[in-house]
């Protein structure tokens, strides 16, 4: 089992809270108002009983009328509390989703150090760590009202035995040393449970992103065996992990059932001396219902807020530096009166650029990069002008695509400089994209969209038949089934590898880059049809391209104007 990590999920969840206050603070006086509405149906209860016997006092029809409208009037404020409640719950999920998602495609630097090993153990982050994030504001609402309860009950208790009153507060102190002996464990077994679902998650998104192979390899029976480990590894986790928290909670309802208890044997002599009234008992049993309901929650929150600190770590870990106080920023959210209507944006077409957006040339000096503290690239120099092709070119593991992914901000890199037209640049990650650069990755990821919304992806329609045609994917067109509105299906699935990989060209090209950035197109493509791919882009009339590729093809490193030969991360030509 690896070590859990933990942060404050008290600071977290206060965070949360203060995106929006009056959220929580409505719901609180609900609950309250729910918790505490007993203690006066207490009072009525006791003067009934206390005139049964001699019927002096207010006429026993209106008391027993205010003692039903106390009552129903509690349960009638529980569905505006509920209502209430839901819709805060849902919007303390949102605060934490909302922001990880927004840093993840926004914040400067790269994410691929701060992303899972799988979609889906980001999935399972994303749903179940922020759900627990968001019980602990739900328990904090539970506490805050059973203890105001508690505290105007109590000092009744106090006035008709005090030592019963002691007895009934002391299982709360009992409570709170379990919570800690407990806490240790409940962090550990939470962490496991996470790190098994976050395994069954992401094998299952990898084996139906991997159908074909898991087929054509006739591997099912290896899948499922693989998968039957991994889901019952996750069963015993689970076990632990519910098993802990249900023995905290039972331990705190067996602790609160003893101090009753107690409180009752304290309670007895008083009731034999005859010190106490009928309408006393009754008085004294209600409160005491009322106050042993806080040592309840008090374990529930106890247990919950403690498995809180391992799923904050794990939100904070999506976030830059780790910092966790950031996945609760305030956010704006639309869950009162639903989402205005979207605005439309209209895309600036391709053409219009600033000035800097121009290459004149790119300049890379000393550059090192260490990943998992191994060193992939060290002392890198690069200049290219504009309108050059540049092929990197090397043996397997010499670091070509982390140089390209270091040069687009993608991976790290510890030293050196990069810079555009001399200027160094700082984040290259909101630099070193379209207009200025773009990419195409030696395994593409397609959405399943049309194909030309696989293309564009939200940018300018203008130039989408041009790109085709230039990625040598416009022939292929009239052989599906309905052109450009034809699905791609999930990561392309429904297209050949050489369609993947123009669809990637067609999706950089579109854009109009100022640096065209490949990294091994050879992987996918014939000899003949790459070779009619460069061939468009360097006769295109209409712009010159600057190039960097990754190619191994001896045409291809013939035409280039600069051939970079990388051995074991070192630059040797």
């Amino acid at each position: 089992m690896s070590e859990p990590q933990t942060v404050s999920s008290a600071r977290f969840a206060w965070r949360i809270l203060r995106a929006d206050p009056w959220t929580w603070c409505i719901s609180l006086a609900l609950w309250v108002l729910f918790f505490t509405l007993p203690l006066p149906a207490g009072l009525v209860l006791r003067a009934i009983i206390d005139q049964l016997p001699s019927g002096d006092g207010a006429p026993l029809p209106l008391l027993i009328a205010i003692l039903a409208g106390f009552e129903i009037g509690r349960w009638i404020v529980l569905f505006p509390a509920i209502v209430q409640w839901h819709g805060a719950f849902v919007f303390w999920h949102t605060v934490s989703r909302v922001n990880v998602l927004t840093s993840l495609v926004q914040d400067p630097g790269p994410a691929s150090g701060r992303l899972p090993g799988s979609s889906g153990e980001a999935v399972s982050r994303f749903r179940d760590d922020a759900r627990d994030i968001a019980q602990v504001l739900d328990v904090w609402l539970d506490l805050v009202a059973a203890t105001l309860a508690t505290t105007a009950g109590i000092v009744v208790l106090f006035i008709i035995s005090p030592p019963a009153a002691l007895a009934i507060l002391s299982p709360i102190l009992v409570v709170l040393v379990i919570g800690h002996l407990l806490g240790t464990r409940l962090r550990a077994w939470r962490w496991a449970e996470r790190e098994a679902t976050a395994g069954v998650t992401g094998f299952i998104g990898d084996a139906f992103g991997a159908i074909s192979t898991v087929k054509v390899a006739a591997a099912e029976r290896a899948i499922l065996d693989r998968f039957d480990r991994l889901g019952r590894t996750r069963a015993e986790a689970a076990r632990r992990d519910q098993v802990g928290t249900q023995l905290a909670q039972t331990l705190g309802g067996i602790t609160a059932n003893a101090g009753l208890g107690l409180a009752l044997v304290l309670v007895a002599p008083s009731m034999r001396r005859g010190e106490l009234t009928v309408g006393d008992i009754g008085l004294f049993t209600t409160y005491a219902t009322v106050v042993s309901s806080l040592p309840r929650i008090t374990a529930r929150w106890s247990a919950w807020q403690r498995q809180a600190d391992v799923s904050g770590a794990r939100l904070g870990r999506l976030m830059p530096g780790y910092e966790a106080d950031l996945a609760s920023a305030p956010v704006a959210t639309y869950l009162r009166g639903g989402p205005p209507p979207f605005a439309t944006v209209t895309p600036t077409p391709p053409a219009a650029r600033r000035d800097g957006d121009r290459l004149h040339r790119l300049t890379v000096r000393d550059l090192h990069v260490r990943l998992d503290d191994t060193e992939q690239l060290a002392a890198i120099d690069l200049d290219i002008a504009r309108g050059q092709f540049v092929v990197i070119t090397g043996p397997v593991g010499a670091g070509k695509t982390v140089l390209i992914r270091a040069l687009l901000g993608l991976v790290p890199h510890q030293e050196g400089t990069i810079s555009w037209n001399g200027i160094e640049i700082d984040e290259l990650t909101t630099v070193m994209v379209p207009p200025r650069v773009a990419y195409v990755p030696q395994v593409p990821r397609l959405f399943s969209e049309s194909l030309a919304d696989t293309v564009l992806l939200g940018h300018h329609g203008d130039g989408l038949d041009s790109a085709l045609e230039r990625a040598r994917l416009h022939h292929d067109l009239a052989d599906m089934p309905h052109g450009l509105d034809t699905k791609v299906g999930p990561k392309g699935v429904r297209l050949s590898g050489g369609q993947v990989q123009r669809t990637a060209a067609a999706r950089a090209l579109v854009r109009r880059p100022e640096l065209l950035v490949v990294d091994d197109l050879s992987s996918a493509l014939d000899v003949s049809t790459e070779s009619e791919l460069w061939e468009g882009l360097f006769t295109d009339a209409e712009q010159a391209f600057t190039v960097l590729a990754i190619s191994h093809r001896p045409r291809v490193l013939e035409r280039a104007d600069q051939v970079i030969e990388l051995r074991e991360g070192r630059r040797t030509g």
